[in-house]
């Protein structure tokens, strides 16, 4: 059975952007059969936005930035439904000094009680203090 693993965009975007892959993206990758994606909706506003950042910074073109979207729509990725009451959403960022974005994906993966995975330095000190099993470089 596959491991629940809550993934960010900095552990996913590295898939898609050649200049940002390292030997962890890398590694998570090669290992994918052994998961099952998890993220929380906030995933498919950041996801293309990313790419849309590089694309007007010149690093990709617009027909690379739609093949990837494609091949990104393609992925595995099980996404969470559950709206976060707003109230909630700012506590969990105001208590470990995260962006609302960020603490989407830490409050899906104490919820689901998973393994995030991440480069997002503040997200990994976050985890670290819920008691978040964190996989990053």
């Amino acid at each position: 059975m596959a491991l629940p693993l809550v993934v960010d965009c900095s552990a996913v975007i590295p898939w898609f952007l050649e200049d940002e892959a390292n030997t962890w993206s890398e590694r998570l990758l090669s290992d994918l059969s052994a998961y099952s994606l998890q993220a929380p909706a906030l995933w498919h506003l950041e996801f293309p936005n990313v790419l849309l950042t590089a694309e007007r910074r010149g690093r990709i073109s617009a027909d690379t930035r739609l093949g990837l979207l494609a091949r990104a729509a393609r992925l595995p990725v099980n996404t969470d439904t559950r709206v976060i009451p707003l109230v909630e959403i700012s506590r969990m960022a105001i208590a470990y000094d995260l962006t609302t974005y960020a603490a989407a994906y830490l409050e899906l993966a104490v919820r689901l009680a998973c393994t995030l995975a991440t480069q997002d330095k503040a997200l990994i000190r976050a985890a670290a203090k819920c008691g978040v099993a964190v996989t990053s470089p």
